[in-house]
């Protein structure tokens, strides 16, 4: 029976009630004796008829008030002796409490272009409470309620909907600053690393300068040098730790720093104490390249 058939048949079915159409016997009852809120319950229906006429049961558009329907169960046509035999049980249940609940079903004998609803007996099935008592009113006194005010542990739920929206704001909005900022924020940065790393170039390089007064040697001599041009090489992005003191100067171009490592070369290859001032040229030039650096990232 295709759905579309049944829905056509029922809004044009004849319903007759209590009628029952000559040749077709027609018989319902509920399974069980009893029911509960929202419990399943079978309901039988079952019809006998000639064998040349055609019978249609309720599918799921049916009505079933005071019931809903869960499912249903069809059992093939059995045929003897030229009467057929049909039954579907229907898995039934209930929201309503009343005490007394009860059903009857059709089954639609088709003539022609029109049919007929003959209906089953009506049967009943009582339902059945699970309080037994519900008074009108209760004071909290009466209650046998526990006291119990220790911190109980609840398991956090992670609202994922809630917090995927926030994150997608947020990752919007710093986008947006990004795209508005983003310049003025490299700038800050850049300015921010640049003075950082020329704070520690002058830490490193005053303690370097501080022990080779107290005692002048050509280790101590050359690896105040180093100091001072790791600095200027990673403040440049010159080889300046591969250069030679000539290769610096080309460089550089500068007459006091020309002065500062001839001097300080004597020291580290000839065994002459370099005198202070040297290193202190060294770290002047280091101050003018640090403000020339500075000034170009301030104004790119």
């Amino acid at each position: 029976m295709s759905r579309k058939l049944a829905v056509w048949v029922f809004f044009s079915c004849i319903t007759m009630g209590a009628f029952a159409q000559q040749g077709v016997r027609v018989r319902g009852h509920f399974e069980s004796d009893s029911i509960s809120i929202g419990s399943v319950v079978p309901f039988s229906l079952t019809a006998r008829y000639p064998q040349n006429r055609q019978v249609l049961f309720p599918d799921s558009t049916f009505s079933f008030k005071p019931f809903e329907i869960n499912g249903k169960v069809f059992f093939p046509t059995k045929t003897t002796n030229g009467i057929s035999y049909d039954s579907v049980v229907y898995l039934l249940t209930t929201f309503e409490i009343d005490s007394v609940q009860s059903l009857k079903l059709p089954v639609f004998d088709v003539v022609q272009k029109d049919c007929v609803a003959v209906y089953s007996p009506l049967d009943s099935i009582y339902f059945s409470n699970r309080v037994a008592h519900v008074p009108d009113s209760v004071s909290a006194e009466k209650l046998p309620l526990k006291t119990n005010t220790a911190y109980q542990s609840v398991q956090w739920l992670f609202d994922y909907p809630v917090y995927s929206i926030i994150g997608a704001i947020l990752i919007v909005v710093i986008l947006i600053v990004y795209l508005i900022f983003g310049k003025q924020i490299r700038k800050y940065f850049a300015l921010k690393r640049l003075k950082k790393d020329y704070m520690e170039f002058m830490e490193r390089f005053n303690r370097s300068v501080e022990k080779l007064s107290q005692g002048f040697t050509s280790r101590k001599a050359e690896e105040t040098l180093l100091v001072w041009k790791n600095y200027m090489e990673n403040l440049e992005k010159h080889p300046y730790t591969k250069f030679t003191s000539r290769e610096i100067l080309r460089l550089a171009n500068d007459a006091s720093l020309e002065s500062a490592l001839r001097s300080i070369d004597r020291g580290i290859y000839g065994g002459i104490q370099s005198p202070v001032d040297s290193f202190q040229l060294l770290q002047a030039f280091s101050q003018q390249r640090f403000n020339k650096k500075e000034t170009e990232v301030r104004n790119g």
